[in-house]
């Protein structure tokens, strides 16, 4: 367990080198059938591969990393803000192939972030992949403010693999 959380924990609390560009809500459509976008964003190298497998019932898989106060790697993830946060959860929701939901929250919730990617099979060889940032909820939120940016970060990555695809133009 504690060899996934320095990895995830270095993740959340990179800030990166260099000014980044504002990530904002876009939606693209590519010419490529809608499970081989899911695989190229969210495939064996993504950020996710090694986080636990939670199962919930139905389609939706669930993969989360649960940290408490007092386990190893705790205070790299909590907020500096939040110094008595109890428990720190990211947790990445698939529902394949139509949806990932990335969440960060402190606390069940206290606080939380995400990030929101929509896959919608517009014909058999064309994908419209929307992303959205969800607010950033709850109260003394300003501690997520680092980790806000590592999601950010993630998303990009997964947003930049859409380059390997050719765009197509909807029509106007």
């Amino acid at each position: 367990m504690f060899r996934m959380i320095i990895p995830i924990a270095a993740m959340l609390l990179a800030t990166g080198c260099g000014k980044m560009a504002e990530l904002v809500n876009q939606t693209r459509t590519v010419a490529a059938p809608r499970e081989q976008v899911f695989a190229k964003m969210f495939g064996n190298d993504s950020a996710f591969t090694g986080l636990p497998l939670v199962t919930n019932g139905g389609s939706t898989r669930l993969y989360e990393l649960v940290v408490q106060n007092g386990e190893p790697g705790f205070e790299q993830m909590v907020p500096d803000e939040r110094p008595d946060a109890q428990k720190v959860k990211i947790a990445v929701a698939m529902e394949i192939p139509r949806e990932a939901h990335l969440i960060y929250s402190v606390d069940d919730g206290a606080l939380t972030t995400g990030l929101k990617f929509t896959f919608d099979e517009m014909a058999p060889d064309r994908t419209k992949v929307a992303f959205t940032i969800d607010d950033l909820t709850g109260h003394g939120s300003k501690g997520l403010m680092v980790n806000r940016s590592a999601l950010q970060k993630i998303a990009r990555d997964a947003l930049d693999k859409l380059d390997d695809f050719e765009e197509v133009k909807e029509p106007a």
